[in-house]
C-alpha cells in the first residue's frame, strides 16, 4: 500500500480496526521526514526530527479524530512542506541573523529589492528554490558546490571577483552577483546564503538572540518574527507580491505611530535595500517626512545604512548601548499590535 494510501486507510478506518494501519504508516512517516531533514542543515538543531514528527502526527490525529477541517491530499508533499516550515522557524530563532540575510536575499532575487538582472525558481529535477541571473532562468543545472571553493579561500574570491573589497562594506546584491560569476550558474538559496555569511562573518555575529530580549522585553522579538508565524510558509510569504504590499501598507501605518526616536533606531538599523523598497511602496517625501528629514538628506542616508549603533546613538541622542533596546523595543509595539490586527487575521485565514 503506497503512503497516501495508507494515510487515508488509517484516517478513516473507525475505532481499533484503524490502528493496524499505524505502525506502517509511522516508519512511512519517519522515513519521509528523514528524507526530508537529510537535506537540511540541522546539526545544531536538538531532536529535529522527533519535533517534526510529533507535529506532523499531530495533524494526522486531528484529522482521524475529526478535529481539522483540512485534509492531507499529499503525504509526501505535506511533510516536506512541514519539515521545511519547521526548519524555518527552528533557524530564525537558532541563526536569526542568518536567516534574516536569507529573506534579504529572496527580496533581491525575487525583484522586491528594485534590483533588476536576477531571478528566482524552483529546480524542475528537485524542487529545490535556486537563484542566479534572469538569463539561467528555469535552468535545473547546479553550481552550488563552488560556493565551498569561494569560503575555503575568501582571499582569492576577494582578489579575483570584488577587487579587493572588504564584503562587509558592500551591498548585498553586489557580494550575490560576484558569487554568481564565480559559480557560472545557478546556486541554492540556501548554499549562496551561507556563502555570503561566511563572507561577511554574519554567521558568526549573531548581534541579539530572539531568545534573549534586552531589558527584559520579552516580546521585542526580531524585525522578521513580528512578520511571521511557525505555521506560515515564510519563504513564499516574502517572494510573493500581493502578501509584501499588504504587508508594507500595514506596517507603514504601525511606523507611523512609533515615537521619531523609535523611527529612526528602526530605519537606521536596516540595510540601504530594505529602506529603498520602503520608499519604493511609500514615496520618498513620506520616509524622510516621518524621520524629520529632507528627501536630499534622506538620499544621502540610505547609501549608508545601516548605521553602527555609535552613529545613529549621536542622532538619538542616547549611549550606543542603549540603541539596540530603543530599536527591539519599537519591534516589539509592532508585533504585539500585529497579533491583534486584521494581518493577523489574514494569516489564520490562509491557514485555515
Amino acid at each position: 500500500m503506497d503512503a497516501q494510501r495508507l494515510l487515508e486507510a488509517y484516517i478513516h478506518t473507525p475505532g481499533i480496526k484503524g490502528d493496524q494501519y499505524w505502525e506502517e504508516l509511522s516508519n512511512v512517516v519517519g522515513n519521509l521526514v528523514h528524507r526530508a531533514a537529510s537535506k537540511k542543515e540541522t546539526s545544531d538543531l536538538e531532536d529535529f526530527e522527533e519535533d517534526c514528527i510529533l507535529a506532523i502526527w499531530t495533524k494526522i490525529n486531528a484529522l482521524k479524530n475529526g478535529e481539522s477541517d483540512t485534509s492531507i491530499d499529499n503525504i509526501e508533499a505535506f511533510i516536506r512542506r512541514a519539515v521545511h516550515n519547521r526548519y524555518c522557524d527552528a533557524i530564525r530563532r537558532k541563526r536569526p541573523t542568518w536567516y534574516n540575510l536569507k529573506l534579504e536575499i529572496l527580496e533581491i532575487f525575487s525583484g522586491k529589492a528594485n534590483v533588476d538582472g536576477f531571478a528566482l525558481w524552483e529546480s524542475a529535477d528537485t524542487g529545490s528554490r535556486l537563484c542566479g541571473f534572469a538569463k539561467w532562468l528555469g535552468s535545473s543545472k547546479q553550481a552550488s558546490s563552488k560556493c565551498r571553493e569561494i569560503t575555503d579561500n575568501s582571499r582569492k574570491f576577494r582578489t579575483g571577483f570584488l577587487q579587493n573589497q572588504d564584503p562587509q562594506e558592500l551591498p548585498v546584491y553586489q557580494v550575490a552577483a560576484a558569487v554568481l560569476d564565480y559559480c557560472g550558474g545557478p546556486v541554492d538559496v540556501d548554499a549562496l546564503t551561507s556563502c555570503i555569511a561566511d563572507l561577511t562573518q554574519t554567521r558568526t555575529t549573531e548581534p541579539l538572540s530572539i531568545d534573549a530580549q534586552p531589558d527584559g522585553d520579552e516580546e521585542g522579538g526580531a524585525p522578521v518574527d513580528w512578520l511571521i508565524s511557525p505555521d506560515t510558509d515564510v519563504e513564499k510569504q516574502v517572494v510573493d507580491a500581493g502578501w509584501f504590499s499588504h504587508v508594507i501598507d500595514w506596517f507603514w501605518k504601525e511606523f507611523l505611530e512609533l515615537s521619531i526616536k523609535q523611527r529612526k533606531a528602526l530605519l537606521y538599523g536596516m540595510g540601504a535595500d530594505q529602506v529603498m523598497a520602503l520608499v519604493a511602496a511609500v514615496g520618498m517625501r513620506c520616509v524622510a517626512d516621518s524621520l524629520d528629514l529632507s528627501p536630499a538628506q534622506l538620499a544621502s542616508l540610505i547609501a549608508k545604512l545601516p548605521l553602527p549603533d555609535a552613529e545613529t546613538a549621536e542622532e538619538l541622542g542616547v549611549q550606543a548601548r542603549a540603541v539596540p533596546s530603543v530599536r527591539f523595543k519599537a519591534w516589539g509595539r509592532i508585533r504585539r499590535r500585529t497579533r491583534k490586527s486584521a494581518l493577523s487575521l489574514d494569516e489564520e485565514q490562509a491557514l485555515a
